[in-house]
């Protein structure tokens, strides 16, 4: 019997969401472009982000730990994201002051703060919701929503006066609302670039006030003692766990290509560096239809399928991005992210919380955590660095992007063959029975 999900958690759960995704919406898109306009070139940005993810090596052992043993998540992720909104308003003034090596630091923390509480915040979900992958999808959306409102509030903010021009001309009903925006906007200090990272501390430092209203999610106890994360490993026997563990690290090799490769791809296509976080918001868009299609795609394709697709979309994007594209095929490349990630992400999320025991997946969705983002990425972006000093042209001011895309595109075709080949059917009845 369906149990229905009551309104007083569904809000809690979905301004989590909000909030948690909103920062990395602020920051994402932006952060190759920001460090491009103080005189850091595309090959060096890789390196510089793979180290921020080297803080996740220690956190997500040291995290699940801690949250399947002895604390609340509610309360980790409150101090968490407060160390998050204090390191993100010391970045801008280091790099202001060319001080890279603190500049280093400071992305280390950032990374080991913040990246562990997404598998976090998805364990909490997964433990209130009744039907996880009935009900997911429509709390998660949230997240998708927080990612536009901040990619586009950052676009709009730093270019205002060719907003509130395109939007007195378009919708001439706003007019009243644009000027009073208009008129909060100038008591402001002007829009810099640094504001990427302060409009980031700010959903920080609200998420961290916000978590004492999410329910109590303290330690599951139905199992005594011992080391979560080492207990996680036993799971590692079993095919189905290995399989996706080893393709979910070769794609998070793969998969920071797009935010780092794909802005300047904007911008070389002629669209203004501020204005690159709202254009890929259309990405975001499309996790709508992609998230409301998830229960219906998992019961009629499985888990492998479903997955397959998800590397598919990836290979395909990737392939549009290496055929020197016009504009509009660029768009729907970055368009169709919203199966890349649901169908990948989201799909291995939803396969741990079924398949771990309680006092197991907070530790296990931060094992996978560590797995693409604490060590596939920073390796994915380490790699980076020659393919893209490889694909400059004879001035070195042009980057060919058909090199850059081309050579991942090809490893996600191989991918998905031995995918199907080695993963065995796994069956996904989750909303058979309610989450406990």
């Amino acid at each position: 019997m369906s149990v229905p999900l009551r309104w007083k958690l569904r809000w809690r759960l979905s301004l989590l969401w909000l909030l948690e995704w909103g920062i990395t919406g602020a920051l994402l898109t932006y952060l190759p472009l920001y460090f491009t306009r103080h005189g850091l070139p595309l090959e060096e940005t890789g390196p510089l982000l793979a180290v921020g993810a080297v803080g996740l090596w220690v956190a997500p052992i040291v995290t699940g730990q801690i949250c399947d043993r002895w604390m609340n998540i509610e309360r980790y992720l409150a101090l968490a994201h407060l160390g998050g909104g204090i390191t993100l308003l010391a970045i801008p003034v280091a790099v202001q002051a060319e001080w890279f090596d603190l500049v280093f630091w400071l992305l280390g923390l950032f990374a080991a703060l913040y990246l562990p509480t997404m598998p976090l915040a998805s364990a909490l979900t997964f433990r209130h919701l009744p039907h996880p992958d009935l009900q997911f999808g429509s709390v998660r959306v949230w997240g998708t929503i927080g990612w536009i409102l901040a990619g586009v509030g950052l676009s709009v903010w730093l270019q205002w006066p060719d907003a509130q021009h395109w939007l007195r001309e378009t919708i001439p009903a706003s007019e009243r609302i644009v000027s009073r925006v208009d008129r909060l906007f100038r008591q402001l200090p002007g829009p810099t670039s640094d504001d990427a990272f302060h409009i980031a501390a700010i959903l920080s430092f609200a998420l961290s006030s916000f978590c004492v209203f999410l329910p109590p999610t303290p330690p599951a106890r139905t199992v005594q003692g011992g080391f979560a994360p080492l207990a996680v490993l036993r799971l590692f026997v079993t095919r189905p766990f290995l399989v996706l563990a080893v393709f979910s690290f070769l794609l998070g090799m793969v998969i920071p290509l797009y935010s780092l490769a794909v802005p300047p791809l904007l911008e070389q296509q002629k669209f203004h560096a501020d204005w690159v976080p709202a254009v890929m918001t259309i990405g975001q868009i499309s996790e709508f239809p992609a998230l409301l299609l998830l229960p219906s795609i998992l019961k009629r394709f499985g888990l492998r399928g479903t997955f397959l697709l998800g590397i598919a979309a990836w290979g395909v994007r990737y392939a549009l991005f290496a055929s020197d594209p016009p504009v509009l095929i660029t768009l729907l490349a970055v368009a169709l992210h919203g199966v890349c990630h649901v169908f990948v992400i989201i799909v291995i999320q939803l396969f741990i919380d079924a398949h771990c025991p309680p006092d197991r997946k907070a530790s296990a969705q931060n094992l996978f955590a560590f797995l693409t983002l604490g060590v596939a990425m920073p390796i994915g972006l380490l790699l980076s660095r020659p393919l893209v000093q490889a694909s400059r042209d004879a001035s070195g001011e042009v980057v060919n992007f058909s090199r850059v895309f081309g050579i991942p595109a090809l490893l996600l075709a191989i991918a998905m063959a031995l995918f199907w080949l080695v993963m065995p059917q796994v069956k996904h009845d989750l909303a058979s029975e309610p989450s406990q």
